[in-house]
This record gives structure tokens, sequence and C-alpha cells, in this order.
């Protein structure tokens, strides 16, 4: 909860700083790169930890089938489920009310060739979020796993790293917002709306979670729930079910997680277009609240942080309540 408190301080005071600066915006353009050059150095640093981790190496193969099969299940649920609750509120894909008006401003405002270059630029973005993935995974395991004796340390420093960056991003995402202006009142638009997706999300997770214990062999039900309500959480969830005697579980619960953050961060920007803005703030889960908000923030719009941090928020919340509640069961 720490973290979050920093996170959101950050951007509150980028917010406070851009406001106050909004007379210049036009000398922060660079504000744009900042934001990419730190997500693909926080991505390059999750792969080299991914990839200098013994145990993610030990569990590709069928306990990786099957955590795959889960987290491609949990981004199609989720997605479902927040497109049902955005329709019932009527709210379009690109997270605005259903009113032609408003439709109609925002198409003036965009041609035909800015939302191309758009879409041109958030698949340049995947491209190099896969790049430093790719990069990252080998860099940890060909050089970090034979050179390094204190893994332990070593991950530590990564986290304190990827701390410091992350509070910088989260500044550089406020002070964008404040340049921008308007960002405030869109958010109080949005209201209560933000706090029904993670409820929705929820029911479509246990829905996931109940039928990869029915479907997927040497899976039970409550090993299915208890996998699904990780949301990405792979420093908690499987030390949970483990904790119960489950290790396979939380091999697979640990697979899950960490393909639920890290392909879901790589899905933002090829489907926020595609299916809908506020439907790929829920693919990363509780990094939704922090890794993955720079990466939303390019790909859709400052605003719709909101919708991020409320769900990687409230997901925070789910996990240590739900994931020892059912494998307990």
């Amino acid at each position: 909860m720490g973290y979050v408190v920093l996170y959101l301080g950050a951007m509150v005071l980028g917010y406070f700083v851009g406001s106050r600066l909004r007379f210049k915006a036009e000398k922060f353009r660079f504000l744009g790169k900042v934001q990419s050059v730190c997500i693909f150095f926080m991505v390059f640093i999750m792969g080299i930890r991914m990839g200098s981790n013994e145990e993610i190496i030990m569990n590709l193969g069928s306990i990786g089938v099957k955590a795959f099969i889960i987290t491609v299940a949990i981004f199609a649920t989720s997605a479902l489920s927040v497109t049902v609750a955005r329709k019932f509120m009527k709210i379009d894909k690109w997270g605005l009310p259903e009113n032609g008006e408003v439709r109609e401003i925002n198409m003036e405002e965009s041609n035909e060739n800015e939302e191309e270059a758009s879409q041109n630029g958030n698949h340049k973005t995947t491209i190099l979020i896969v790049v430093a993935v790719i990069a990252g995974l080998a860099a940890g395991y060909l050089i970090v796993r034979p050179l390094i004796d204190d893994m332990e340390t070593f991950y530590s420093i990564c986290s304190s790293v990827m701390t410091v960056v992350l509070t910088i991003m989260c500044f550089v995402i406020g002070m964008d917002m404040g340049l921008a202006g308007q960002v405030m009142s869109q958010m109080k638009n949005a209201g209560i709306k933000v706090m029904i997706f993670p409820v929705a999300i929820l029911i479509g997770t246990t829905l996931t979670g109940i039928a990869a214990g029915l479907l997927i062999p040497g899976i039970s039900v409550k090993v299915g729930l208890a996998v699904c309500y990780g949301y990405g959480w792979y420093s908690f969830a499987p030390i949970a079910i483990a904790s119960e005697g489950y290790i396979t579980a939380s091999a697979i619960s640990f697979m899950h997680n960490v393909f639920r953050e890290l392909i879901g961060i790589i899905l933002i920007p090829v489907l926020a277009n595609k299916i809908g803005y506020i439907e790929v703030c829920s693919f990363p889960g509780t990094a939704a609240a922090d890794i993955a908000m720079p990466v939303i923030s390019r790909s859709t719009r400052p605003d719709l942080i909101v919708y991020s941090v409320a769900m990687g928020i409230i997901f925070t919340f789910y996990v240590p309540i739900l994931v020892p509640l059912v494998i307990g069961l």
C-alpha cells in the first residue's frame, strides 16, 4: 500500500507542477519520449528478473501451458466483463459517454491521418517492448544467472531501481495530465463508474477460475480460483498457495501471474484501439496501478489512468483476501 501512496503522490505532484506550467506546454513535448524510455527500461529489468529466475526456467513445460491457457481466458473474460459494464453505463470504447455530440467533436479534432499515426505509434511501442523483454530475458539467463550468487540481493536492487524509475514515470504522467488541462474534470465526471469495472472483472475472473477447475486436467476448482485471483501479483499469490501445500498449483500461479503482467503490458498498445481503452486497463492486473500506467497513458489518454489506478488498487486488495481464502477451503 505504501508504494501506491508513493506513486499517486508523485502523480499528484506532477499534475500540480504541470498545471502551473500549462502556458508553456509547447516546451514540454519531450515528456512523451521520457515516458517511452522509462517504459522500456522497466520492462527490460523485468525481463532480466524473469530470465535469471530458476523457477521460471524450470516451469516452461506443461505447467507453463496450463498457466498460458488460464492467462488467455482471463484476458478474454476481463475484457468481456468490462465491455458489458461499459455498455450498461453507456460509455463508448474510447472511455467517453455514448453521446453523438461528444463523438462528433472528437472526430472533428482527430482526422484519419492522426488516427493512423496513433495506431502506428502503438505498434512501434509494442515491438520495442517485446524487444526489451527478449533482451532482458537473454541478459538474465546468459549473464546474470551464471555471474550473480546472491540473487535475493540482486532482485532487491532491481525492485529498488524499478521503484525509483516508476516514481519518476508517475511524476511525468501527472505533469503531462496537468499540461493537458481539463483532465481533473473528466476524472470527476467518471465518478463512481470507475468502481464498477473491478467488480465486473471479479465476476468474470470467478467464472474463469471455476471453468479452469472443471476443464483443465490436474486442476481443482479451488486451485483454479486461487490461480485466477492472483491478478498478476506473482510475489504474493504463489507463496500463499504454496504455504497450503499446493506446490504444483503454486508453480502454475507463478507462471500465470508473470504471463498476465508481461503479456498484459505487451497487449495494451496492440489492442487499445481494437477492443476498447478501458478494456485494456484490466489486462495487467495489479500492475495497472504501477508499471503498466505509462503504457496505458501512452496507448490511450492520460485521463484513462483513473480507471487503471482504480483497477490496480482494488485488485491489490482482492489478492491477499481471496487467494488465501479459497486455497484454504
